[in-house]
């Protein structure tokens, strides 16, 4: 193969990788927005199930509110797992786009200029750092959001649906972030 024919071949492969990993991404921030409708419905949840009650006065009140709020914490855990496989997707485009870019930066003899073809995601310290930094606010947020209002209200009705709820929150939270911190380890050390 020439190698005019191999930066091509290179090229199509880039754009097509890099159009899978766009993809994902666009879908990973679905995903996130859907997540905030769902915390948004917890704030709602407690109003909700008062207007049940009053039309059904014989439904229990706290075990509805329990019900309702472990609902939508696992909904809210589905989507977030599902959001990480899809993190583990974008990584892995990521890693492979590195290979090319330093493959077409070799067949171009444009080595040394970052500006060609510059995914390198070790180099991208600041971009990183402002992810981490910003993802992290954003579920330690969303996970006390989920975690603390629901609670606190089922422990103004009875306190052993919010112990259980408490504890199955943090039980989820910390298998998360367990699971996002090894997905995501070599590229966001520090």
């Amino acid at each position: 193969m020439d190698p005019e024919q191999r930066l091509d071949y290179l090229y199509r492969e880039y754009v097509r990788l890099s159009e899978q990993a766009e993809n994902y991404i666009k879908s990973a921030f679905e995903d996130l927005r859907l997540m905030g409708v769902i915390g948004a419905t917890i704030a709602l949840w407690k109003p909700i199930a008062d207007i049940v009650v009053l039309v059904n006065p014989g439904v229990d009140y706290s075990g509805l509110l329990f019900l309702g709020f472990l609902s939508l914490l696992l909904i809210i855990s589905i989507i977030g797992f599902w959001n990480l496989i899809k993190q583990s997707f974008i990584i892995f485009f990521a890693d492979n786009l590195q290979g090319y870019e330093e493959e077409i930066r070799k067949t171009l003899n444009a080595l040394e200029d970052p500006r060609v073809f510059g995914l390198n995601l070790e180099k991208e310290a600041k971009l990183l750092s402002s992810y981490r930094t910003t993802f992290a606010a954003f579920l330690g947020l969303f996970g006390l959001a989920t975690t603390v209002i629901p609670t606190l209200i089922l422990a103004s009705f009875q306190t052993a649906y919010a112990t259980v709820y408490f504890t199955l929150s943090l039980v989820i939270f910390g298998i998360y972030f367990r699971v996002l911190k090894k997905s995501t380890r070599k590229y966001l050390k520090r």
